[in-house]
């Protein structure tokens, strides 16, 4: 990171200097800041890189360093922060960074709860979960730490995972009986899944029983509404 971030700052000192003032233009920028900056895709589109040439050039500015933005060749700036990227790219391939374990949460409230998220290119393929809330992810993590740190004999080989036995399993596929096209797309596989020790209704609302006594036997429940695709 610390390549990337030596030159990132010729880059824009460079720019800045071409303008004729003799001026400090040493603008130290937060790393979290720097890391999210080289996560961009050395292939994203030009406007992008656009956006965060002024991003930075404002974050100059708000240092206190004089920048004449309108004599900014951009374009070229642009260029050069393609390469930036290309070669951290280069740099960090195949290094072991632990990507296997990343994550998303989507907090959502009602008013978006019906919008497929998890369908949009930008999440397609990653690991994503919805939760109800904060203090339902921070319980989670709070009792991933206690099984960590408790006496029990598996405590020293606890990585802070959930296991669940997908055997158990049972599922509701479309509850309300009017999303024929989803009913039809998973019945045919959720049966299938009934020979692993899988359980559950296709078209009807459950019982408040039925659903009791489902999260009581099983470690998964699904519930299928929908299939959206954007």
């Amino acid at each position: 990171m610390s390549a990337f971030r030596n030159r990132m700052d010729r880059i824009f000192e460079q720019t800045i200097g071409f303008q004729g003032k003799r001026q400090s233009t040493h603008m130290h920028i937060d790393s979290p800041l720097l890391e999210c900056f080289s996560r961009l895709s050395p292939k994203c589109r030009d406007e992008e890189l656009e956006d965060l040439v002024y991003f930075i050039l404002d974050l100059y500015q708000f240092h206190g360093v004089q920048v004449a933005i309108a004599e900014v060749d951009v374009d070229h700036v642009v260029v050069d922060i393609r390469a930036a990227l290309e070669e951290h790219a280069v740099r960090v391939r195949g290094r072991g960074t632990s990507q296997e374990d990343e994550h998303v949460f989507l907090v959502l409230n009602r008013s978006l709860q019906e919008i497929p998220w998890e369908s949009l290119p930008i999440l397609r393929g990653r690991s994503v979960s919805r939760v109800p809330n904060i203090d339902f992810l921070i319980d989670r993590l709070e009792f991933a730490q206690h099984r960590r740190q408790s006496g029990s004999r598996d405590s020293e080989r606890y990585d802070g995972r959930t296991w669940l036995d997908s055997s158990s399993t049972y599922y509701v596929l479309n509850p309300s009986g009017d999303l024929e096209g989803t009913e039809r797309r998973f019945s045919p596989w959720l049966r299938t899944m009934h020979a692993v020790g899988w359980d559950g209704i296709i078209g009807r609302a459950p019982s408040e029983q039925e659903f009791s006594h489902a999260l009581l036997k099983n470690e998964l429940v699904m519930y299928v509404l929908a299939c959206s695709q954007l």
